[in-house]
């Protein structure tokens, strides 16, 4: 299984690379755009999709083989829907009354109250990391 594995990220590594001289050195187009750049784009998308897929099924089989701890894992993940779900009842979805005509299709309640939503969670997670961070170093001065 190991041997496959590194088969697999060899031939992944290549192909990356061998893309990544073609979009180099591939020449450019009447506009300037260099040739290869959807090609390049498209690989980085299946390069991604791949991580996704391994992101979210190696857990899955892993909770599957231990269930003790997926409690754990479980907990984290409601813990992570507490946070988005204050962060979404503090959020505004107050229209802003944009003028600009190529801002005003952002200016809709449901795409303001998305924004403040993620705004206040990364600043709620942000203060958790910071708080966690800070009470690790001081419980290690007290043992």
């Amino acid at each position: 299984m190991n041997k496959i594995l590194r088969i697999a990220l060899i031939v992944l590594f290549s192909i990356s690379a061998l893309f990544t001289l073609l979009f180099y050195a591939g020449g450019e187009e009447i506009n300037g755009v260099p040739r290869f750049t959807n090609l390049f784009i498209v690989w980085a998308y299946v390069l991604t999709g791949i991580a996704v897929g391994f992101t979210v099924i190696f857990p899955v089989i892993q909770m599957i083989t231990n269930p003790k701890n997926a409690k754990k894992g479980l907990l984290g993940i409601a813990a992570l829907v507490v946070i988005i779900v204050i962060a979404y009842a503090l959020a505004s979805g107050e229209v802003l009354g944009i003028k600009n005509p190529d801002l005003v299709k952002y200016d809709v309640h449901s795409t303001l109250k998305f924004a403040g939503m993620m705004l206040y969670s990364i600043y709620i997670l942000a203060f958790v990391a910071i708080v966690s961070m800070a009470y690790s170093e001081v419980s290690k001065i007290f043992k």
